[in-house]
């Protein structure tokens, strides 16, 4: 294991925005914890509705056929098609058709009892929680492209993200002061939306997108430009061998950047990973640093040369 946790130098000030942006992602986090239980105990209650044995039979094979294991997972997946009737359709095709129907009255009972069940559901279930937080590609609305980052999916993914951001942006933020430090936020998180947005779309297929994940790249990659030079001080082990060591902001951000168009190009799987936003929030909080914040370019210069200073102590 390996994980950058902090710049290897002091810092000119306590970095609260940065501190700000963990405690907004963990707040959201918990509530998204508490609807999902809200969810899972409404899915609770329509698996305990009564059906048919006609009903349960129908379902039980589209199950089988779909590998959903857990009860509700088929209308689960029905109500979040992006054409459910033509899911139904699909569906009750790929059926054979009812002892004792003709295959047109089978196809006909077949798509009324899905449509029946799917109305049953959603009156019954609410709507997937992340579907409030989570960006949709095919919306371009720009609000959730903001919104979405400080939303997670996973203990993991915030945890890993929150650290990884905690590392870069202290910097970032004291570079760049409070206003710009915001400025940043918000333009790398439309920048990745607009970017996920047009791919999609070129590619005629759409998703829901959350996490800090492409803003944290962002970070990462505008430290590269500001400091390339400046220090992160990393923590690695494996099973009994660990330690600390400082490695260089440009090399990190290579590292990391540059393993993820890696993967974009050499895998179709990621994973369920938005790779793509990833990358596109390192190249975008890079080209951002280099077009806008030339001035804190220079202020970061005048840091490192006295971070040199003070690596460099000859004896005599």
């Amino acid at each position: 294991m390996f994980l950058p946790i902090k710049a290897d130098f002091k810092l000119p000030h306590f970095p609260v925005l940065t501190v700000v942006v963990c405690i907004t992602c963990a707040l959201v986090f918990l509530k998204q914890r508490s609807d999902w239980a809200d969810f899972e105990d409404a899915l609770a209650r329509y698996c305990q509705t009564p059906q048919s044995r006609l009903e349960e039979m129908v379902i039980s094979r589209i199950s089988k056929m779909q590998d959903a294991t857990i009860c509700g997972e088929v209308m689960f997946n029905l109500d979040h098609a992006d054409d459910p009737d033509a899911e139904i359709e699909e569906i009750v095709a790929s059926l054979r058709p009812l002892a004792g129907f003709t295959p047109e009255d089978s196809r006909e009972y077949l798509t009324r009892m899905l449509r029946s069940e799917l109305a049953e559901y959603r009156t019954i279930v609410p709507n997937d929680p992340d579907t409030k937080v989570a960006y949709y590609t095919a919306t371009w609305n720009p609000i959730p492209m903001v919104t979405s980052s400080f939303a997670h999916g996973s203990w993991g993914h915030i945890i890993f993200n929150l650290i990884f951001f905690i590392a870069f942006a202290t910097t970032l933020e004291a570079l760049v002061g409070p206003i710009g430090f915001i400025i940043f936020i918000l333009v790398n998180s439309v920048l990745i939306g607009l970017t996920d947005s047009v791919v999609s779309s070129l590619a005629d297929t759409h998703h829901w997108s959350l996490g800090l994940s492409g803003v944290v790249m962002g970070v990462m990659g505008a430290h590269a430009f500001l400091l390339p030079r400046g220090k992160i001080r990393c923590y690695y082990w494996f099973i009994v061998i660990f330690g600390s060591i400082a490695i260089p902001a440009w090399l990190l951000a290579a590292w990391y950047i540059g393993g993820d168009i890696y993967r974009l190009f050499a895998y179709d799987d990621h994973g369920g990973i938005n790779v793509l936003a990833h990358v596109a929030g390192g190249i975008a909080g890079y080209f951002y640093a280099y077009f806008f914040l030339k001035e804190a370019r220079m202020m970061a210069e005048a840091l490192q040369r006295d971070l040199d200073k003070v690596e460099f102590k000859p004896n005599f």
